[in-house]
């Protein structure tokens, strides 16, 4: 009949199945969310990122605080690989510090902190506005990718922190569209604002 399909169920109920599964995925997504917003709200974590800072950067406070990450994919074949990067960094007109953070264990460990001098870049890639940025050196070669949200949950595994920091956000991007304007120009050089695809020349 039409009404029949498999394992004895009907068309309706199974629609009806499907609703009642696509109803409580979405009720469970709002309640991880709340509760992770509310995580957020106690600092813990962005306290964690701001003393890993506090002990490897130098004069720290001289220089605005984030948390930042980066994933990108690649792909062979059939199979999507995405890699993940998290980092505490700490930036000014000058320079950008950069500590690379791991999750492995889950908790949150770092390893040695390093310094990018705004002289040292040719290239500074991004679009006016974005939370993204690429660095290159002067010979176009790729130093560091990331981003800065101003919202960061724990929604899987993936992402390990739950670190709300809107002030964070906008001063990171007016930091990097500082950058993109000093370093580019100085370097003859215009920023195309595709990732990976930095170069278009003037």
């Amino acid at each position: 009949m039409l009404l029949t399909t498999y394992y004895g169920l009907t068309i309706p109920q199974i629609i009806g199945i499907s609703i009642a599964v696509i109803a409580l995925a979405f009720v469970f997504v709002l309640i991880r969310d709340k509760i992770n917003r509310k995580k957020a709200d106690t600092g813990e974590d962005k306290q964690k990122v701001w003393d890993i800072l506090q002990r490897t950067v130098p004069e720290v406070e001289n220089y605005t605080k984030a948390y930042a990450d980066w994933e990108w994919e690649t792909y062979q074949g059939r199979q999507t690989t995405t890699t993940y990067w998290y980092y505490a960094i700490a930036f000014n007109g000058e320079r950008l510090y950069i500590v690379p953070l791991s999750n492995k264990t889950g908790e949150l460990t770092y390893s040695d902190c390093y310094c990018i001098e705004k002289s040292s870049l040719g290239i500074v890639n991004t679009k006016q506005g974005a939370n993204w940025v690429e660095l290159y050196d002067k010979s176009q070669k790729e130093i560091l990718s990331l981003k800065v949200m101003g919202e960061n949950l724990k929604d899987d595994k993936y992402h390990p922190v739950n670190i709300i920091q809107p002030e964070a956000e906008t001063a990171f991007i007016a930091w990097k569209d500082g950058w993109m304007k000093e370093v580019n120009d100085a370097n003859n050089v215009t920023a195309t604002g595709k990732m990976k695809k930095p170069l278009k020349k003037k």
